[in-house]
């Protein structure tokens, strides 16, 4: 129950956000066309959810081919995954301490993602700006290195997995131009797996750690992104993209 009024309260939250990106942007009005952007990913919210030490960034390149239409690729790298965790046990081992287990995981990866977004809502004569949504494709790779210390034989188990991964998806969002070079854009995406393969088939697939939220058997997820952009470009200052 706690957990699904803290979602409904996130995405109450992210709608309003997407609003009033929207209704800000109407009163800054300029046929001041870039069609060029490069954004880097100031917050995703599973890091600040999960409580998993994650070390990983997100940039994306957006092109803008027409006044509502846009091609954006991003990529998100990094590790996803990267912790430690001791288990100590009621008993003395022969090196004269607790006898205990020390888990070290890490799981460094990337993800590719083309899309393609359509603005539903748009600012006249400020190509770039408004509410859009768009179908949008999935391609990761995670690497994972597990190792296991025993203290009571003091002997060290590595393992390693990996998981390939096609999804497909869509997704919905708002960008805010200012000044006609800085960006702002709130998005949220839905995805659902479409093929996996993993190395390893001792050990489940690894799901996507870049989440905020995933179904029971992994197969869908949802990512919410806060990106800065800057826009670039010769600029045309007398017609905006048709």
């Amino acid at each position: 129950m706690a957990k699904n009024f803290i979602l409904h309260r996130n995405l109450v939250f992210i709608l309003f956000t997407l609003s009033c990106l929207h209704a800000s942007g109407q009163s800054d009005t300029s046929n001041d066309v870039r069609n060029n952007f490069i954004k880097i990913n100031l917050i995703s919210l599973p890091p600040l959810m999960n409580n998993l030490n994650q070390k990983w960034i997100g940039l994306e390149y957006q092109r803008l081919v027409s006044e509502k239409t846009s091609l954006s690729l991003t990529f998100d790298v990094g590790r996803f995954e990267d912790y430690t965790f001791t288990k100590y046990h009621d008993y003395f081992d022969e090196h004269g301490g607790f006898s205990y287990i020390r888990e070290e995981v890490t799981i460094p990866g990337f993800h590719i993602i083309p899309a393609v977004n359509y603005f539903l809502v748009h600012s006249p004569g400020k190509a770039g700006q408004g509410i859009y949504v768009g179908g949008r494709l999935d391609y990761y790779q995670y690497f994972m290195k597990k190792q296991v210390y025993e203290s009571s034989t003091d002997q060290t188990t590595t393992t390693h997995n990996s998981t390939l991964r096609f999804d497909v998806g869509c997704g919905v969002g708002a960008q805010y131009l200012a000044f006609n070079r800085f960006t702002l854009d709130l998005n949220i995406s839905l995805f659902t797996k479409i093929y996996s393969s993993s190395s390893n088939p001792q050990y489940q697939e690894l799901y996507p750690e870049n989440s905020f939220w995933r179904s029971n058997d992994n197969s869908t997820w949802t990512t919410i992104n806060l990106m800065l952009g800057y826009a670039f470009g010769s600029g045309n200052t007398t017609k905006p993209l048709k």
